[in-house]
């Protein structure tokens, strides 16, 4: 009498991706360790929901590899400071996810390796126009997320 659907979902992100502190999303095809995505030396770590809650080590060291379908947050040491609590964190990691899970998988392949260095926000004329792209190692290419602003319209009243 009754129905009963059972659905697979193909939205099971099988890249990995990657959040920055800013929102900025990028997704890296496996394998890749840590330390291809924050680059060396780094003023950044990486991180997973779960470590950055507890009250353990908040970093990954450096030769992890990181997990497909797993989403990690790329942020700065300054987050660390002493008097942070997990608590405190708790804000910033459902932003970050919430994040994660709104933006769709890229549809472009493009091969921009990213370094914390040169934030999304500030890419420079080299980075518009594809300068400063490459395939590191032979590796497959990552697909990165645009960042589009969402604008309302804001009217104006006569004075």
């Amino acid at each position: 009498m009754g129905a009963c659907f059972s659905c697979n979902s193909t939205s099971i992100l099988k890249n990995i991706r990657v959040v920055h502190i800013n929102g900025y999303v990028e997704d890296f095809e496996q394998p890749i360790s840590v330390r291809q995505v924050i680059g060396y030396p780094s003023k950044h770590f990486l991180s997973t929901s779960t470590l950055l809650l507890s009250t353990s080590s908040k970093s990954m060291n450096g030769n992890t590899h990181l997990q497909p379908g797993q989403v990690y947050f790329m942020l700065p040491y300054s987050v660390l400071q002493a008097d942070v609590s997990p608590m405190d964190l708790t804000g910033l990691v459902k932003r970050l996810s919430a994040i994660a899970n709104a933006s769709p998988l890229s549809s472009q392949n493009q091969t921009a390796w990213s370094s914390p260095s040169r934030s999304p926000g500030r890419a420079g004329a080299a980075e518009q126009y594809g300068v400063g792209k490459m395939n590191i190692g032979g590796r497959s290419p990552c697909k990165v997320q645009s960042w589009k602003p969402m604008l309302d319209t804001i009217s104006e009243k006569p004075l």
